[in-house]
């Protein structure tokens, strides 16, 4: 037993360097001694929050997964949810023609589409019936003109489709549905969405790419963009839109885009909504 400091100087200088070592390991890992602490997690960094533009606009996207039969995402909910004043009817006879359905949801969403994405306001939470999921998603913070892609579904092995526009099917290999955003700031608390499906497909490799003045090489998959169902969605603060494939979807499009059949067939639904955003205050006032 060590009695004293001095005892421990006797007992390492009598060992062979090894040993010592050996033993010091013993004494810092031992039940008794010193817990291992991560001093990274309490380091602080000196680098500044990023903040966002003067004309940057939130979003925040989530992501719902449901079985491909559940009737509350392929049907139910779609009877709460206003899809006339959406888009103009001639979008959304071409859109529905292809499987997508879209609706416009206020600050207070329909009782269906809260217990979809699992607010605490929902009434079976309250009653303890419903069950806790995680839900995936992402928020993000975008000026106006700019673009971001969403990701509606899992990667397809192989599909065979006839896209909107041509006359024949055409293969696509390791291939999943993308919606491409571009935001647009109208004025202060209004905003409009300018939305393209695309298909992204074939393996990752570099691409040119046209950028403002010349092309540039890119990492990434071949793009099919869909602009025959290209659509515009005006949104106020606080209000949503929601994307999804409708019950009729079997065969078309938007089945490729929201519905899995690799393994349990899963549904999606893609809800994006503008939670914020900053307000601009003039430079000189009359």
């Amino acid at each position: 037993m060590l009695k004293s400091p001095n005892h421990l100087i006797i007992l390492f200088s009598a060992r062979p360097p090894y040993v010592v070592w050996l033993l010091a390991c013993m004494l810092l890992f031992s039940p008794a001694g010193c817990h291992i602490h991560d001093s990274s997690s309490s380091q602080k960094t000196d680098l500044p929050p990023l903040t966002p533009t003067m004309d940057a606009v939130q979003l925040d996207i989530v992501y719902v997964e449901r079985d491909r039969e559940d009737p509350l995402l392929s049907s139910l909910v779609w009877q709460e949810i206003d899809e006339v004043g959406t888009v103009d009817l001639l979008t959304r006879s071409m859109l529905r023609e292809h499987g997508f359905r879209i609706g416009l949801v206020g600050m207070t969403p329909p009782r269906s589409l809260q217990r979809l994405l699992g607010f605490e306001t929902d009434l079976t939470h309250a009653a303890g019936t419903s069950r806790h999921k995680e839900l995936i998603g992402r928020k993000t913070f975008l000026p106006s003109g700019s673009t971001t892609s969403i990701r509606t579904g899992l990667t397809i092995p192989s599909f065979e489709l006839q896209l909107p526009g041509q006359s024949k099917k055409q293969t696509f290999e390791m291939a999943h549905g993308v919606l491409k955003t571009e935001i647009e700031r109208l004025q202060d608390g209004w905003v409009r969405l300018h939305i393209t499906p695309e298909i992204h497909h074939g393996a990752s490799k570099l691409r040119p790419v046209a950028g403002e003045t010349e092309f540039k090489y890119q990492a990434g998959q071949e793009v099919e963009q869909i602009r025959d169902l290209s659509f515009s969605v005006t949104l106020n603060v606080g209000e949503m839109l929601v994307i999804s494939a409708g019950d009729d979807a079997k065969g078309k499009l938007a089945e490729r885009f929201f519905i899995n059949q690799d393994g349990v067939d899963r549904r999606f639904m893609v809800a994006i909504r503008l939670s914020d955003m900053k307000k601009i205050e003039p430079l000189y006032e009359d």
